[in-house]
């Protein structure tokens, strides 16, 4: 007689089966907390490193802004005295230039009105106790009763004609050597202002202006004035 087997049923253990599903859901959950928790660290970190990186480029911004502002304030300063000294040099050697060719055209000119000019003085400085000029003669031409005292410009206005009267009526204060002169004026420019000549005339002020190579007019007053 052949040996038969018997077959079982086998059943499975639920119970283990929903432990592991539960403990493998645990896993998972943890495994999840914990990836969104060192992801959330890893953006906090990007964050601040990034907020960081700003930060340190904003300052480097504004110190690099801050020595452009500077380097530029420097090269505005330097730039201004450069040109106030080149301002200086050039208003002071076309000074000078306007009253070498000023003193002799001056000269002929005036001899014409009838002065009888002996003696050419120029650049004349008289200062107060304080060692500040109080007025600087640019050209005088003297005989032996009068004196024409120029005021040599590169540009002349109303107002430098006003200042000039101005200061004329202290000439003889500080030169005593014109005390006992009598005191025309004149203004040489190689340009006037609008308006200027005529208003010199009307102020009784001798003019000069410079018409050509080396060349000088002379337009006088009606009522010359005198000091």
């Amino acid at each position: 007689m052949e040996n038969s087997t018997v077959l079982t049923p086998q059943y499975p253990d639920f119970g283990a089966l929903l432990e592991s599903v539960r403990e493998n859901g645990r896993r998972m959950q943890e495994s999840a907390e914990r990836y969104y928790k060192e992801q959330a660290e890893r953006d906090a970190k990007w964050k601040a490193e990034q907020a960081e990186r700003d930060a340190k480029w904003k300052a480097e911004q504004a110190e690099r802004e801050a020595e452009r502002e500077a380097r530029m304030e420097r090269i505005s300063r330097e730039n201004n005295k450069a040109i106030k000294e080149m301002k200086n040099v050039f208003t002071t050697e076309w000074g000078r230039l306007i009253e070498a060719l000023c003193k002799p055209a001056a000269f002929k000119l005036f001899k014409k009105e009838g002065i009888e000019i002996d003696r050419i003085y120029e650049g004349i400085h008289k200062a107060k106790e304080d060692g500040q000029d109080v007025m600087e003669i640019d050209v005088a031409l003297c005989d032996t009763s009068v004196a024409v005292i120029v005021e040599v410009k590169t540009r002349c206005g109303k107002h430098d004609i006003d200042y000039f009267l101005s200061q004329m009526e202290h000439c003889k204060e500080y030169y005593k050597e014109f005390a006992d002169k009598k005191l025309l004026v004149a203004v040489a420019a190689i340009s006037f202002d609008t308006g200027a000549v005529k208003y010199a005339h009307k102020k009784g002020v001798y003019v000069l202006k410079l018409t050509g190579e080396e060349t000088f007019t002379l337009s006088a007053p009606n009522n010359p004035k005198a000091f």
